[in-house]
């Protein structure tokens, strides 16, 4: 294990030799260095896999486990019981709620709430790319999703858009608009109530047992649904 600073470290927590803990930001384009001053912490029963970079600040929640190659930047945090699978990122400021599994490219300041699952990317929109990279101006919202949410295989969620709780995001999906709590997210920016979907994903247990099944119907905005 590599350790920048003076990180706080559980005694029962297992790091490979190779990680680094502590990192420090790269400096950015215009000179400036990112400004971190929490410590970083790591909790008991943590275990953290080979060459994983964990940036200044960040906080991993007990029995949290970050697997091979996984990169978390300064000032995240990562709740208990998390499960990080390898090769994933996570942005600046990024927060995961407690017993979420994430697999993909989380951008920066994203907020992922509890028994959440995403294996997809949160990313912001670059509305406009002219300004520099690292500038504070390029700054946009960054995606919400709430608790007990799921975002399937490579589906891609843009800019400032609110996954509600529950709600289901088929592998694949494009995303740039809310999706009510409870509801399934598919295609482009495609919406449906579980009751309206033919497949069997509408019936799935990840609905029948929840009481957000009672929330409003949303019609389908498109009469062609694939069943999953």
């Amino acid at each position: 294990m590599i350790t920048c600073g003076v990180p706080i470290i559980d005694s029962a927590a297992r790091i490979a030799e190779t990680a680094v803990i502590g990192n420090p930001f790269r400096p950015l384009l215009d000179g400036r260095r990112l400004s971190v001053d929490n410590d970083t912490m790591i909790g008991a029963g943590v275990w953290i896999g080979q060459f994983t970079m964990v940036g200044q600040g960040v906080k991993i929640g007990a029995d949290a486990i970050l697997e091979d190659f996984v990169g978390v930047q300064p000032r995240a945090v990562i709740g208990p019981r998390v499960l990080v699978t390898s090769r994933s990122w996570l942005g600046i400021g990024v927060i995961v709620g407690n017993d979420s599994v994430i697999k993909g490219h989380i951008g920066d300041n994203s907020r992922i709430g509890a028994h959440c699952q995403v294996a997809g990317d949160l990313i912001h929109r670059q509305l406009d790319p002219s300004i520099p990279w690292d500038d504070p101006a390029a700054e946009e919202p960054s995606p919400h999703v709430e608790d007990g949410a799921f975002i399937g295989w490579r589906a891609m969620i843009v800019g400032g858009v609110n996954v509600g709780a529950g709600a289901y995001v088929c592998a694949g999906a494009l995303i740039t608009r809310d999706v009510p709590e409870g509801h399934i997210a598919w295609g482009r920016n495609q919406i449906s109530h579980p009751r309206d979907w033919p497949g069997v994903l509408g019936k799935s247990r990840f609905f029948q047992t929840s009481p957000r099944l009672i929330a409003r119907p949303c019609a389908a905005r498109n009469s062609t649904i694939r069943s999953v």
